[in-house]
C-alpha cells in the first residue's frame, strides 16, 4: 500500500515496507506488509487449514471414561464426580489403538475418483498410541458451515469403530450401545458443551461454544499458544498474532479501512517489524515500563511519525509539555502496540513473574497517552480498558487465576484488535513457574504435541520467509 497525504501544504508519501528481524537476528528485507495478510501469507495459511481441518482423540481418558464408569462429567479441575461402577466397560481401547485408527480413516476417507483425487483422510498415533491425530478431508471441511466436522466426524467415526472392534451389540449389550455415545459425547445435547472428559479435542472450540461470530480461531488457550511455541518468547507471540489476525479477518475487523490498521499491528508487534520491539527491550533491559513509553516517543519523533504542529502555546505549554501530532495514525498505533509488546517483556523479564502483565499494559497504555500529549493510546483505548479488566479478573473475581489460563476470545481477552494476548503469552513464556495454572499444567497435551508437529516450530521465522517469497507479487 502506497499511502499519499498532505500535510501542511506538503505531500507525505508513505509505503508499506518492513523488514523483518527474527530474536536470532536474521533480517528479511523489504516485505510488504500485504505479504502477511492471512489471505495471502502461505506459511499463515497452511496454520489456517490445518487448524480447520485437525481435531484430536485422547484414547487414554476415552479409556478411563469407559472403565472407571465416568460419563458425563462438567467439572474442570478433579473431573472426579461421576463414578458408576455399574456401567463399567473394560474394552481396551489402548491395545486396539491401531486397528481402532485404522478403521476411522476408512469411515472417514471419500471416493478420490469424486473429488479430484483429494479423498483421503489420515488418522494417525501419537504418544505411543495413546492419542489419535485426526485430519478430515479438505472437502469435509469445504462444505461445511463451521468447525462441527473436527467433533462430530471425527466422534462418530470413533463411535463406529469402537462398536465394530469390541461387537457391541443391541440385543447383547443395550445399555453398552447408549455407553459408547456417552463415553465421547459426554451429556450433550442435555449440555451445551461435550463435558470435561470429552476424549475430542481442537485447536478451536465446538460451533455451538463460539463466544461471538467470527472467534473460533481465537479459541485457543493461551498456555496452549506458549507450550505449541516450547517458551520461545518471539515464536509464542508469533504464534497468538497469527490466530488473533485469522479471527480479525474473519468477523470483518479488518476489511476495507481498517486492513492496513491490522496489518501494521501485526506486522510491527507481531513480528518485530523493523526491530522496533527488540531495539524497545534493548534499550530498556535495566529500565522500567515508563523508559519504554519515553524510548517509544523517542523513536517515533526520529522516524517522523510524531511532530509538532507549532513550537508556540498551545501545543507547547508554558510547562513545556508537549501535545503532539501524527502523521499517519494507524502507523502511529502499530508503534504504540509495539511498544506495549515491549514493556511486557521487560517488566515480566524482570520480576519472572506473569501476574503483572495486566498492571503492565494498564500503565503503559496510559502513561503513552499522556507523554504524548493526548493521542489515543494503544488501539484507540481498547488494550488499556481490556488490561484494567484483565487485571480484576486475574486477581480478584477469579481468585487469582493465571493470566495464561484464559482463552484468546475470553469475554474479558477478546476486546481488542487482537493486540493484547501476544503480550500476555510473552510474558506466560518469562514466567518462572510462579503460576499455579502453568502450561506444564494445563496444556500437557500441548506440550507433546510440539514435538509432533513441525508445522508449529520458528512461526516467526517461517512467517517471514513466506512473506519473502511472494513480496514481488504485491
Amino acid at each position: 500500500m502506497i499511502i499519499e497525504k498532505w500535510i501542511r501544504g506538503e505531500k507525505w508519501i508513505m509505503k508499506d515496507m518492513v523488514d523483518i528481524y527474527t530474536d536470532e537476528g536474521d533480517v528479511y528485507k523489504n516485505i510488504p506488509v500485504q505479504a502477511f495478510s492471512p489471505l495471502y501469507n502461505p506459511y499463515i495459511t497452511k496454520i489456517i487449514r490445518f487448524i480447520k481441518r485437525t481435531a484430536f482423540v485422547s484414547l487414554e481418558q476415552l479409556q478411563q471414561n469407559y472403565q472407571r464408569g465416568r460419563y458425563g462429567e462438567m467439572t474442570a479441575l478433579r473431573k472426579d464426580e461421576i463414578q458408576m461402577e455399574q456401567y463399567i466397560r473394560k474394552w481396551n481401547i489402548l491395545k486396539a489403538a491401531p486397528e481402532i485408527a485404522a478403521r476411522m480413516q476408512e469411515i472417514i476417507a471419500l471416493n478420490p475418483k469424486l473429488n479430484d483425487g483429494d479423498g483421503a483422510a489420515e488418522v494417525k498415533l501419537l504418544m505411543d498410541g495413546k492419542l489419535l491425530m485426526v485430519t478430515l478431508p479438505d472437502r469435509r471441511i469445504d462444505l461445511a458451515a463451521s468447525s462441527a466436522p473436527l467433533f462430530t466426524i471425527t466422534g462418530v467415526a470413533l463411535a463406529q469403530a469402537i462398536t465394530e472392534i469390541f461387537d457391541v451389540h443391541i440385543e447383547k449389550d443395550p445399555d453398552g450401545c447408549t455407553l459408547i455415545k456417552t463415553g465421547i459425547f459426554g451429556r450433550f445435547p442435555q449440555t451445551r458443551e461435550f463435558g470435561s472428559n470429552c476424549p475430542i479435542f481442537a485447536f478451536m472450540r465446538p460451533p455451538q461454544m463460539e463466544e461471538g461470530i467470527g472467534s473460533l480461531f481465537r479459541s485457543m488457550m493461551i498456555n496452549h499458544v506458549v507450550a505449541l511455541a516450547k517458551y520461545r518468547t518471539f515464536d509464542a507471540v508469533a504464534l497468538a498474532t497469527i490466530l488473533e489476525q485469522a479471527g480479525q479477518f474473519e468477523m470483518g475487523n479488518a476489511l476495507g479501512w481498517f486492513e492496513r490498521y491490522h496489518l501494521l499491528g501485526m506486522v510491527y508487534q507481531g513480528f518485530n517489524a523493523n526491530n522496533l520491539v527488540m531495539d524497545l527491550i534493548q534499550e530498556n533491559a535495566e529500565g522500567t515500563v515508563g523508559d519504554v513509553v519515553h524510548s517509544v516517543i523517542k523513536r517515533a519523533i526520529k522516524d517522523g511519525l510524531l511532530y509538532l504542529k507549532s513550537d508556540k502555546y498551545p501545543i507547547v505549554q508554558p510547562s513545556g509539555y508537549r501535545m503532539y501530532s501524527t502523521r499517519d495514525y494507524p502507523l502511529w498505533n502499530a508503534y504504540s502496540v509495539a511498544g506495549a509488546l515491549a514493556a511486557a517483556i521487560v517488566n515480566i523479564g524482570a520480576s519472572r513473574a506473569c501476574q503483572g502483565v495486566s498492571a503492565a499494559l494498564s500503565i503503559y497504555s496510559d502513561l503513552l497517552s499522556i507523554a504524548s500529549g493526548g493521542l489515543p493510546d494503544p488501539d484507540a483505548g481498547r488494550l488499556m480498558g481490556t488490561a484494567l479488566g484483565f487485571s480484576f479478573y486475574t486477581h480478584s473475581i477469579y481468585g487469582g487465576a493465571g493470566p495464561g489460563a484464559f482463552t484468546m476470545d475470553h469475554v474479558i481477552t477478546r476486546h481488542t484488535s487482537g493486540f493484547l494476548t501476544p503480550c500476555v503469552a510473552a510474558a506466560m513464556c518469562l514466567d518462572a513457574g510462579t503460576q499455579i495454572f502453568a502450561p506444564k499444567v494445563t496444556s500437557g497435551n500441548y506440550l507433546k504435541l510440539r514435538k509432533e508437529l513441525p508445522l508449529f516450530a520458528e512461526p516467526h521465522r517461517k512467517a517471514a520467509e513466506a512473506a519473502l517469497s511472494i513480496k514481488d507479487k504485491f
